[in-house]
């Protein structure tokens, strides 16, 4: 079997995805988030679709919602596939209410849903029975997803689970594995003393070490606040001193302060001299304040575009004069060619193809009549004589062939001996509470015999009633199960001699269709039908294209009648002949094309002379516009030059300057000031005496500051820690806690602790009960399974691993071909396990099916280094001989590899 093509119409993130696959090696590469997952689900969904298996109405996994295409209503692709040498085509509709699947043959177009099996409970047919399983098989074989994301020892417990569920029911649904789990899940849910932060348990004993804790750590409290008092003190004490060493720093610098006021009086003195000396300056330039820097560049600017407008005047000219020469030519040529102006260019593209087509049309005429000619001679050599009931008997053989292997297949004999066994178990165990309810009424009625004044009495009458009521309470639910085993074993040997008796008549049904067409086998009468229903399709073939030669030979009269109308009318005009010819035809549109080009050209020439005409008066205009604009600038400016328009404004740059330099001044004085005034400062420097003067000037006062800056910073610091210890200390008072209270809290957890461990004791009980019925499950195919997973195992690790081994716990072990020891999969690697995974499905598909199915491989190769996946895909490049091979991957290694190798393959890029 071989997935042909694949036509996503509206499926997930895809829209209108088409994508062709070869018979051999594919290899489907794209990024994260690409839509590699996306197409892996679409091949299972066009052969399964979307619903829950063994269900009695129509349920839609969460796949349905998944893959919903975004931003559609749309919901539905095409897949063609080749079985048996023929090309089928698979028509899904996904969308509720309108879900849809049809079956064609791909060469001849017929619907032929009806050859595959049909779902009732669906009320569809399944494209997926080609492969003679359902999907839970198909995603267990030769389906095979990444496991890169799992621990060593979860792949392991993976490969483990797959052979328990695959090999014993070959259903997921039907698993001892969901029985353990789910009472692992329990057990997990308490969990154990080491969980302590996920599990009840382990919550339970962190609590309690941590009010032990608690009880210790109370007692070393008294001890901390004693430290912390002692160094708040101490603290306490530098504080003090510090602060009387800040007052005096702080009296120091105002004794500078008061001699810098007597400094700052004398520069602004300076100042104001500086600004009188300028006021008069600026008095002298001021008649040159008005000049405009901006006039003088307008100026400049105009006379330059005065010059190159003149300029432009004088070449258009000369360009216009060479205009008008050329145009006087032109018009001589066109008058030669004025026949061609009655014709519009749209009417004319249309003749042309008009005559093009009239001659393609006569010969394809000609040569179909011969084609039809042929085939009515062809027709009379076929036979159509009771080919159709030989189709349809061989479908109807099929059809019960496939009913016949499907009660087959469905046998339940396996289910009936787990129930026997179960029944056995139950039985006796019933007999055994039996032999102990004789023993203790027994017991009962000797010590009543004995009397109530006996010590005995007392201590033995109570616990055995109590333990006769539990006894005969569960004698009777095990009675109540007995029955229900009973009837269920019942239940099924009926239904398999049902199934029984509808197989014989199957089989004689089949029979009697062989004795019709004188065959023993079925592959005589397979041989008998293709022979037939070869000859019925060429019939139909023929019938067809004969047909559709003669519908396309009316429509081709048709056309060459419409075209002979419409040549007509242009006929004298271009002087075509009744037998013209393409020749001719091209020599006329040669001409006519000539004649459109002279004319554009003289359009293209009387637009220009237009276009140089305007661009000269537009040009004087300007002219004479920016002559005017330059005599308004002289009479504004008092000038009569450009040279003595330039001196006046180096004169008034100068003005600006003696105004800039003005401003400065009274800034500096307005920043010597302050918020002070001259007359303050004067009184002020009045105040400073010599001798206090030469006093402040051996002190620094930047020194002083820095000093007073560090006190100050140091005193902050000092509060802060204070601030601090006082918190923790006040702090340290809040953790107590009285002992009884702590002491109370431990009895009550402690009681919480003993009864988790209970419940643990009764789930790990019952889980070993049920592995311990399970154990012999592998039993049925443990021997092929292993020859099939060693063949492989021993290919993609390079003979490392020859053998694998599957005990009856379904436990995993390898023989390693260097010391010939047996290894358990949980020793191994990764990748190594990773490998095992594959050889295991890889060898299950090849039990279940004897034809080659397609091999599906999602980027399950992410855990193989470079030689694990060398191996594996040499591998693969030879079981792709045998079938078609896809691989989904994110990584470009494998295209890589194969191209080293030479191995042909089809590349596809997402």
């Amino acid at each position: 079997m071989i997935i042909k093509q694949l036509n996503i119409i509206s499926f997930g993130k895809f829209k209108e995805k088409n994508l062709k696959l070869s018979s051999g090696m594919n290899i489907i590469y794209g990024n994260n988030e690409s839509g590699k997952t996306t197409i892996h689900k679409f091949i299972e969904g066009m052969f399964f679709g979307f619903f829950k298996p063994y269900s009695r109405r129509k349920i839609y996994t969460k796949d349905y919602e998944k893959y919903f295409p975004w931003n559609e209503t749309n919901y539905r692709g095409v897949l063609k596939f080749i079985h048996k040498g023929e090309v089928y085509r698979i028509e899904r509709n996904f969308a509720k209410k309108f879900d849809n699947v049809k079956i064609f043959d791909d060469k001849t177009g017929e619907d032929i849903s009806y050859l595959f099996d049909y779902d009732p409970v669906l009320r569809l047919y399944s494209p997926g029975s080609v492969f003679g399983f359902n999907n839970i098989v198909y995603n267990n074989t030769i389906n095979i997803k990444q496991l890169g994301s799992k621990t060593d020892k979860a792949l392991a417990k993976e490969i483990k689970d797959s052979l328990i569920n695959i090999g014993g029911s070959l259903d997921d649904n039907i698993s001892v594995k969901n029985a353990v789990e789910d009472l692992t899940k329990r057990i997990n849910a308490i969990g154990t003393e080491d969980q302590r932060k996920t599990s009840p348990y382990g919550k339970i004993v962190e609590e309690l070490e941590k009010l032990y804790n608690e009880r210790k750590t109370g007692l070393k409290y008294n001890e901390k606040i004693k430290k912390e008092e002692e160094q708040l003190n101490n603290l306490k004490k530098e504080l003090s001193y510090l602060k009387s060493e800040e007052d005096s720093l702080k009296e120091k610098v105002k004794d500078i302060e008061r001699l810098e006021v007597k400094e700052k009086y004398e520069e602004a003195l300076k100042v104001i001299g500086e600004i009188d000396n300028l006021s008069k300056a600026i008095k002298k330039l001021r008649e040159y304040s008005n000049l405009d820097m901006n006039d003088y560049t307008l100026l400049v600017s105009l006379q330059k575009e005065e010059d190159n407008l003149e300029n432009s005047i004088i070449q258009w000219n000369e360009e216009l004069k060479r205009v008008n020469k050329g145009l006087n030519e032109l018009i001589v040529d066109l008058n030669i060619l004025q026949k061609y102006s009655i014709i519009k260019k749209s009417e004319f593209q249309n003749l042309i193809r008009s005559c093009e087509e009239y001659c393609d049309r006569k010969e394809k005429l000609s040569n179909l009549q011969s084609k039809v000619r042929d085939i009515e001679i062809e027709k009379k050599e076929l036979n159509y004589n009771n080919i159709q009931d030989l189709i349809d008997d061989m479908y109807s053989y099929e059809d019960m062939e496939e009913r016949r292997n499907s009660i087959f297949y469905k046998n339940e004999y396996a289910n009936v001996i787990f129930l026997r066994t179960r029944l056995e178990e139950k039985l006796k165990e019933l007999k055994n509470k039996k032999k102990f309810t004789l023993v203790f009424t027994s017991l009962i009625l000797v010590s009543i015999i004995l009397g109530f004044k006996n010590i005995l009495f007392f201590l033995f009458i109570l616990p055995s009633s109590l333990f006769l009521f539990y006894n005969f309470r569960s004698s009777k639910e095990i009675k109540v199960y007995v029955e229900s085993l009973n009837r269920q074993i019942a239940d099924i040997t009926e239904k398999e001699r049902e199934k029984n008796e509808i197989s014989d008549k199957l089989e004689d049904e089949m029979d009697a269709i062989l004795k019709k067409y004188n065959c023993t086998t079925k592959i005589e009468l397979k041989r008998l039908f293709d022979k037939s229903y070869e000859t019925s399709l060429n019939i139909r073939n023929r019938d067809k294209f004969f047909e559709s030669l003669k519908q396309e030979e009316n429509i081709l009269i048709e056309d060459i009648y419409e075209l002979e109308n419409r040549l007509r009318y242009f006929g004298n005009i271009l002087e075509l002949k009744e037998d013209f010819s393409i020749e001719h035809v091209k020599n006329i549109e040669r001409e006519y094309f000539e004649f459109i080009t002279k004319k554009d050209k003289e359009e293209e020439l009387l637009n220009k002379q237009k276009y140089l005409r305007d661009k000269i008066n537009t040009c004087q205009v300007e002219l004479n516009k920016i002559s005017k604009q330059i005599e308004e600038i002289f009479s504004k400016t008092y000038s009569t030059s450009i040279e003595e328009f330039k001196n006046g404004l180096e004169k008034k740059e100068k003005y600006n300057s003696y105004l800039k330099d003005m401003e400065n001044k009274e800034l500096l004085l307005s920043k010597i000031l302050g918020n002070n005034s001259l007359e303050y400062l004067k009184n002020e420097s009045i105040k400073v005496s010599g001798e206090f003067e030469d006093n402040c000037k051996i002190l620094d006062k930047d020194r002083l500051i820095n000093d007073l800056n560090s006190v100050e910073n140091e005193i902050s610091e000092k509060q802060k820690y204070i601030t601090r210890i006082e918190e923790r200390i006040s702090n340290l008072y809040k953790n107590f806690r009285p002992l009884v209270e702590i002491d109370d809290d431990i009895f009550k957890k402690e009681q919480v602790k003993k009864d988790y461990e209970n419940k643990l004791k009764s789930l790990r009980i019952a889980k070993n009960t049920i592995e311990n019925i399970s154990k012999n499950i592998q039993r049925n195919f443990a021997p092929t399974l292993n020859k099939k997973v060693s063949d492989t195992i021993s290919i993609v690790t390079g003979e490392k691993y020859r053998e694998v081994k599957i005990n009856d716990k379904m436990n995993i072990s390898v023989v390693d071909s260097e010391n010939n020891k047996l290894v358990d999969i949980g020793k191994l690697s990764g990748g190594t396990m990773d490998q095992l995974y594959f050889a295991t499905r890889f060898g299950i598909a090849n039990i279940l099916k004897e034809e080659k199915t397609p091999l599906i491989l999602d980027d399950c190769f992410v855990q193989y280094d470079i030689n694990r996946l060398e191996n594996i895909l040499r591998f693969l490049s030879y079981e792709s001989k045998k079938r078609q091979i896809i691989l989904f991957t994110c990584h470009r290694r494998e295209k890589e590899i194969l191209e080293k190798y030479g191995t042909d393959f089809n590349y596809i890029n997402l």
